[in-house]
């Protein structure tokens, strides 16, 4: 099933054959144990595609097809990390009602968007059956930046991590998130990238033994997504120098009701989430 605003066209399946084929090449890649690190480069984008549905420009989803290659060669538990602006509510979708698969949306606060995309990324929408409490939603506010999402990961996101211990890491990255993007309204700048790559790379070192597979979803800044993306690997990387500077270094944000928000979804998940009621913060 299409929803309306998602277009095909006579070369629209072969492209996300290949941009699926791709993200699966690049699990394989890790799992057979060729590199710590992959990253996939696709178009079209996955993480709207749900299990019965086109959506958001994404027919096939392919972090969802990596996660279950990695649960079908012997990988026991896998967390998804999505930074992409926008809900990952295809991913969250197939795998609502999985206990194996953590997924972790960090994302503007934007809602539903109608019957194509029914989930609207709440706090609330935590998972179903043996699922419940393992799809973890962290809607931001407009205008959160690199400070308001470091303060989400070091809050959220690391504990989360640290009680679900995943065997393989899958970063879902989208750089609409940036502070220039068209289509989003947060202010992350390059050093944010950087830091989030980090982070990951830290819980990836602890848990997954290294193991990260990064997936490509949006931006839509044709210049500073490149140099975001850049930024996101050199964080993954653990260089310990940036090989670029930003161009625009500096953008305005609002660190201080971001704070208010994670506090009170911090306070939500300790309530609701069994696994994370003993979360040491």
């Amino acid at each position: 099933m299409f929803c309306g605003g998602t277009f095909l066209n006579p070369g629209s399946w072969e492209a996300a054959l290949l941009a699926a084929g791709t993200t699966l090449s690049a699990m394989k890649y890790v799992l057979d144990g060729h590199g710590k690190l992959a990253y996939a480069l696709v178009r079209p984008p996955g993480h709207h595609a749900q299990p019965t549905q086109a959506d958001g420009y994404c027919f096939l989803n392919n972090a969802g097809l990596a996660v279950n290659l990695a649960l079908n060669s012997g990988c026991a538990k896998v967390a998804v990390i999505d930074i992409d602006v926008h809900y990952g509510n295809g991913t969250a979708e197939g795998f609502y009602r999985s206990d194996k698969v953590l997924t972790i949306s960090l994302h503007m606060n934007h809602g539903s968007w109608g019957s194509s995309h029914p989930q609207n990324g709440s706090i609330d929408e935590l998972g179903e059956g043996k699922g419940y409490g393992y799809n973890l939603n962290i809607p931001l506010p407009n205008g959160t930046g690199d400070r308001g999402y470091e303060y989400a990961f070091s809050e959220l996101v690391v504990p989360a991590i640290q009680n679900f211990e995943p065997d393989m890491m899958v970063l879902v990255v989208g750089q609409d998130s940036s502070a220039f993007d068209p289509n989003g309204r947060q202010c992350l700048t390059m050093e944010g990238f950087r830091e989030i790559g980090k982070k990951v790379h830290s819980l990836a070192n602890r848990y997954s033994g290294g193991r990260i597979l990064v997936v490509q979803e949006g931006g839509y800044h044709v210049t500073y997504s490149a140099y975001c993306l850049h930024a996101t690997l050199e964080g993954v990387l653990n260089l310990p120098i940036s090989l670029l500077s930003d161009p625009i270094a500096y953008y305005p944000e609002d660190e201080a009701f971001p704070v208010e928000v994670i506090k009170s979804i911090k306070k939500y998940q300790t309530d609701k989430v069994p696994f994370m009621k003993q979360a040491e913060f």
